[in-house]
């Protein structure tokens, strides 16, 4: 069932993909092919001038082709399940979101158990429990975590100072007491926002409610209302105070960015990634002064590490991939630690928190240890179902109605319950 090499060999082609080439290889000899569909994230992580380009290093050495399509999020996961339900198929691993994974991944793609017990992952037990368990089903694992996006709390310290602020928050109570203070108007008469959020869907509104222990949904599909209720409460009342912006109900991720580089923001809860955003000398005015850390807990747990959102993506592999000894031996080789350090210096978000202790991250990446305090603890915001887009409709339908003063936080949530628990996943 493992031989090294697989069943499959196929003629190099260069139709319509980026392929790794064999270094060297004579014209007539025939060279295994992968074909790895994903983002253009997947491909720069693991092909990158900084940490290098370790899939063709890979290939060289495996005497194999990679043929990389590349196309954006939502035509990813179209496309990979259209091929995972065909009776055969060229792609033999595919990169899958977290909210994407369905149960029927168990129809569609390998599980991996066999694998990892034949020819395990160096140090796989590294890897966060929350991630694996978000990708597993009826006790089978079907994705390996490669790249992932975790909230942390993004500060101008200088505003900060500004107003009379001496050191970081330490609580989630202060966050929200710095998120007041640092609400302000400027001599030339601009409004600075204390604190501002991506976006009112669920996963987003979760991180208010980790603040507090609380979260959105359990992987077996169970909702937090009360500590939903809390955070969409808390979410109202910033926008009631100014400290979000008026024109929240219109936004988009990339006003985050807008908001935070021309200095009209103080604080941000984004994804950690964000600090290269806010403080890149080319496009923001306030590059340097923005620092990222963990988003702290209430003064109740003890001001740690809050269990913020993290999402993630995987490697799986169609079930009926002729390919599927290659697609391991590549997924394997992605998956080192080595590689995983090699991968988040080429930008990746390394699954594995041993990443951030390494010397290269903490010389390129000055918020690592914070991000592995993050990371150790965070959890998805919910797991993925057939119905979870109607679900993130519906919360921000009700939401908004809290927004414009229609509906208190725990009416809109008692009808956001009614109308979402009948979407939710029977045990």
């Amino acid at each position: 069932m493992f031989s090294r090499f697989g069943s499959r060999l196929k003629m190099l082609t260069l139709a319509g993909a980026s392929v790794a080439l064999l270094a060297a290889a004579p014209e007539d000899v025939r060279a295994q092919e992968l074909t790895v569909i994903g983002h253009a994230v997947h491909r720069s992580a693991m092909t990158g001038p900084t940490g290098g380009d370790f899939a063709s290093e890979w290939a060289t050495k495996n005497r194999a082709v990679i043929n990389w399509l590349t196309l954006n999020v939502q035509a990813v996961h179209e496309r990979l399940y259209r091929e995972a339900n065909l009776r055969s198929t060229t792609i033999d691993v595919g990169f899958v979101a977290n909210r994407y994974f369905r149960p029927q991944f168990q129809e569609m793609f390998e599980p991996l158990d066999e694998y990892l017990k034949s020819m395990p992952i160096e140090g796989f037990d590294e890897i966060p429990k929350a991630m694996l368990d978000g990708l597993t089903y009826g006790g089978k694992l079907y994705g390996i975590p490669f790249r992932h996006a975790t909230t942390g709390l993004h500060i101008n310290t200088e505003m900060m100072r500004s107003v009379g602020l001496s050191g970081l928050p330490k609580t989630f109570e202060e966050v929200l007491e710095y998120a007041q203070k640092l609400t302000f108007a400027r001599p030339d008469g601009r409004k600075v926002h204390g604190l501002i959020l991506d976006l009112r869907s669920p996963a987003i509104i979760s991180d208010l409610a980790a603040g507090r222990g609380g979260t959105f949904m359990s992987d077996d599909f169970k909702i937090d209302w009360p500590g939903i209720t809390s955070a969409v409460e808390a979410a109202a009342d910033l926008y009631k105070k100014g400290i979000l912006p008026e024109t929240y109900l219109r936004w988009g991720a990339e006003d985050t960015i807008t908001y935070m580089q021309q200095g009209r923001a103080a604080m941000a809860i984004a994804p950690f990634g964000r600090h290269v955003n806010f403080n890149d000398p080319a496009k923001s005015q306030v590059a340097g002064k923005v620092v990222s850390i963990a988003l702290p807990t209430s003064r109740t747990m003890g001001g740690g590490a809050a269990a913020v959102k993290t999402e993630y993506w995987a490697m799986v592999i169609p079930k009926r991939s002729d390919g599927k000894q290659l697609a391991w031996e590549f997924i394997r080789n992605a998956s080192t630690p080595e590689n995983t350090i090699r991968g988040a210096l080429n930008g990746n978000g390394p699954v594995r928190p041993s990443a951030y202790k390494d010397a290269r991250i903490a010389q390129l990446v000055p918020y690592a240890p914070a991000e592995e305090a993050a990371l150790k603890v965070a959890r998805s915001p919910f797991p993925g179902f057939e119905e979870s887009s109607r679900v993130e409709d519906i919360f921000i339908e009700e939401i908004d109605t809290v927004f414009l003063g229609a509906k208190s936080a725990a009416d809109a949530m008692r009808s956001a319950r009614a109308r979402i628990e009948p979407l939710l996943p029977k045990p």
